[in-house]
């Protein structure tokens, strides 16, 4: 909260992380405060790869939620000269 409170840029980077909120559930509100006071002056972005109880409820406090979400990625296709040398292999070359 401290680095929130004494910020003087015009953007700053949060990296969400559950594990602080988890012994002190009441931190979350506190954290949604200062980071809404932040943002008069700033833009502050919160970034997290998941979605956790934590992160919903820092998100209910926000003006703007943004979720960004990979799509199913394509499985690798296999090339002919590497399907070829798999065809044989019996063991890993690693361990012959």
């Amino acid at each position: 909260m401290t680095i929130l409170e004494e910020a003087n840029h015009s953007l700053i980077i949060i990296e969400h992380d559950p594990i602080l909120y988890e012994d002190s559930q009441e931190m979350v509100e506190y954290i949604s405060q200062a980071m809404r006071q932040a943002s008069h002056e700033a833009m502050v972005l919160l970034y997290s790869p998941g979605i956790d109880p934590f992160l919903e409820d820092l998100a209910k406090g926000a003006d703007r939620v943004f979720y960004l979400e990979e799509g199913p990625q394509p499985t690798p296709k296999l090339s002919v000269k590497t399907w070829l040398k798999m065809k044989d292999q019996k063991t890993l070359e690693a361990f012959s």
